[in-house]
């Protein structure tokens, strides 16, 4: 979702909100508004503190995932760069191969995987691919003394934990909310906005901005939880930034070597 749609479906929503209130206004009575209030007040405060709730706990959840999102993509990049580190450490002729492959790799996410996840919310095979090829390379290594078996367990550690972050990475992409508690969300937001606009006041114009402020609020709260829904696609997406410094730091470790 661009934020001119988000934008869209606040202003839907508060103008929707508008009218409803300017239509019972005009068409139900204050005296029967009134007379309804007492039970109305009750129930409209029962149902609020269950959907402030849920409202509470979904958006806890999905910013926490959002976050996930963000840290994945962070250490991700760090192992790649320590094991870029180590790999520039070690004799040129092995170092080389080495560092193109995962300059490969990070070139892969960045121009291939990325625009992919942003469009389909999948990952790349390809890069997924590459990843697996540099790993099983650094398998092959032929350690010579004690020091490089260290150098090659390392690089494991390293490239099994970018490995990891990468799972996690793309697990986002399709670790939505479930459609029925979209609907309940909606649902008992828009139920919740129909008791507002029923209220017993007299001004009519109290009575729209009361509906329009409510409806506003719901709106952007439950957009804001959609753009955090998904973290690669929308307004909020997040961008490459991480894996083009990554890439450049590797890059510039291959040419030191020549």
């Amino acid at each position: 979702m661009s934020l001119t749609i988000a934008l869209i479906v606040i202003l839907f929503s508060t103008l929707m909100a508008a009218f409803a209130s300017i239509a019972v206004h005009r068409k139900v009575h204050l005296d029967v508004r009134r007379r309804h209030s007492e039970v109305g007040t009750a129930v409209f405060l029962q149902l609020g503190v269950i959907f402030a709730v849920l409202l509470a706990f979904v958006f806890s959840e999905v910013w926490s995932q959002y976050n996930a999102a963000a840290s994945a993509i962070e250490f991700e990049c760090g192992s790649l760069e320590d094991a870029a580190t180590l790999m520039s450490a070690m004799p040129a002729d092995q170092a080389r191969p080495l560092l193109a492959a995962e300059a490969a790799y990070v070139a892969s996410v960045v121009k291939d995987e990325w625009p992919e996840m942003f469009a389909n919310r999948a990952p790349n095979n390809g890069a997924d691919r590459k990843l697996t090829s540099l790993i099983q390379n650094v398998v092959r290594l032929r350690p010579t003394s004690p020091a490089d078996l260290g150098t090659r367990q390392q690089l494991l550690i390293y490239l099994e934990q970018a490995h990891s972050q990468r799972t996690m990475r793309i697990f986002q992409l399709a670790s939505g909310i479930p459609i029925f508690l979209w609907a309940l969300l909606i649902g008992l937001g828009a139920i919740l906005a129909a008791f507002v606009t029923m209220a017993g006041v007299e001004s009519g114009r109290a009575l729209a901005s009361f509906s329009m402020t409510f409806a506003a609020t719901v709106a952007a709260i439950l957009v804001l939880i959609h753009l955090l829904d998904y973290p690669f696609e929308g307004a909020l997406a997040m961008q490459p930034d991480h894996f083009v410094t990554t890439l450049q730091k590797i890059t510039a470790l291959e040419h030191s070597l020549q």
